[in-house]
């Protein structure tokens, strides 16, 4: 269960810090909107007054400029405004530079700049500017102050939020064990039912076969008694592998994790049935690397193998080919395991990792199996830090299994 309170932490991390993200985009965007809007009002009065910018009552009268009482525009705010204005007339760049600490040359070098932008306003390094058409100038707004302002601002925000982030992701850490403890708990009693249903079938299991044996030693070996031995057999096989599956999916296991030799497995994998290959006339593929050697589970490898290729052997069409590849990379382990088959296109191949399913008839119980192989092999490559998936063709199936080469040898804790 440790992953699945890792994942209810991490969702809350995503879905706190996405939710405190969004936040602070949109006040920031309000703010800075506000603060353009503010700036822009103020280049127009300007423009429109020079500088004879009159009080806030005349203000309030002029059509243009009449939001400026959204900003607290006073009387005072027209001697606090930093700015300057250069003027184009015949040629000649005029500066005006009485309002603002800088030199008439660094005014028009500045105004030249914002001419080659040929927008009508806009932000030049921290200056709120103006392209006047009427008057044929630049005007010019030391905005530095109330950028920097913003900054701060949005920083102690952006501060504030990862604070807050930080603090629920650890609230969410401690709360998240009673969270998870329920669904703990259940899947635990749903193992535990199954390994107690297993064992007590065993039982029923071993006095039917018994009798069946001493039927067929007092009356000889007759159909019925054939039918029975084979079923008694099944069901054992399958009470093993829901065993088998209910020990891999066990909570916080450790597995034995050692140096082991991948091609090998395949090359004995692919031995064992080779006359089950040769009974259907199946041509055998095999591109297997040498020395193939990663850290894992030495039995489940042999039982992943073992379940891929026995269910190739099984299904492969007569005639067929049957292909198995072993490939090795800085980073993973690709087993890839093709038989020619029929290909039902209304068949969904991923829920073949289901316990039990069957996709079509042929799938029955005379190919034996019971549809519990391939939800082992996949709990195995999970098990691994891997994954598998079927892949339809035209002419078959391919399993295909990606295997981490980066496990580190002894114990692995899963859960």
């Amino acid at each position: 269960m440790r992953k699945l309170r890792r994942k209810i932490v991490l969702a809350a991390f995503a879905s706190t810090a996405v939710i405190f993200l969004l936040t602070i985009i949109v006040i920031g965007s309000v703010l800075h909107f506000q603060m353009i809007r503010r700036a822009d009002l103020m280049t127009e009065v300007i423009d429109e007054y020079g500088d004879a910018i009159p009080s806030k009552e005349t203000l309030a009268k002029s059509k243009s400029a009449v939001n400026l009482y959204l900003y607290d525009f006073d009387e005072e705010t027209r001697y606090k405004m930093r700015y300057f204005t250069v003027s184009y007339r015949d040629g000649e760049a005029i500066a005006d530079t009485s309002h603002i600490t800088i030199s008439s040359d660094d005014a028009i070098d500045i105004a030249d700049h914002i001419l080659l932008d040929f927008s009508s306003t806009g932000y030049y390094q921290d200056y709120r500017y103006r392209v006047s058409e009427k008057t044929n100038s630049v005007i010019a707004l030391d905005w530095s102050a109330e950028l920097e302002s913003l900054r701060a601002m949005m920083l102690m925000i952006s501060l504030i939020a990862v604070l807050f982030v930080i603090a629920i992701t650890i609230l969410f850490y401690f709360f998240s064990k009673r969270v998870v403890r329920p669904f703990e708990e259940n899947a635990k009693m749903q193992k535990q039912f199954i390994t107690d249903a297993s064992h007590e079938l065993k039982t029923p299991l071993a006095i039917i076969s018994a009798n069946a044996e001493v039927l067929a030693y007092k009356d000889g070996e007759n159909e019925w008694i054939s039918n029975i031995t084979e079923q008694v057999e099944r069901i054992g096989g399958l009470i093993n592998e829901l065993l088998t599956l209910n020990r891999l999916e066990e909570i916080d296991q450790n597995i034995d994790i050692r140096s082991v030799d991948l091609s090998k497995i395949a090359e004995n994998t692919c031995a064992d049935f080779e006359e089950v290959f040769k009974a259907k006339n199946a041509a055998v593929t095999k591109e297997i690397d040498d020395n193939v050697v990663i850290n894992a589970n030495p039995d489940q490898m042999k039982r992943l193998f073992s379940v891929l290729v026995e269910n190739a052997a099984k299904y492969v069409s007569e005639s067929g080919a049957f292909t198995l590849r072993l490939k090795k990379d800085l980073r993973h382990t690709t087993l890839s395991v093709f038989n020619t088959c029929e290909i039902d296109p209304s068949v969904d191949y991923k829920l073949l990792f289901d316990r039990f399913y069957r996709p079509d008839l042929s799938r029955t119980s005379q190919t034996g199996g019971h549809g519990i192989g391939l939800s082992i092999a996949k709990r195995i490559a999970v098990l691994h830090n891997g994954n598998i998936e079927a892949i339809p063709r035209d002419d078959g199936l391919t399993f295909n299994v990606t295997l981490s080469n980066r496990l580190k040898a002894d114990k692995k804790e899963i859960s």
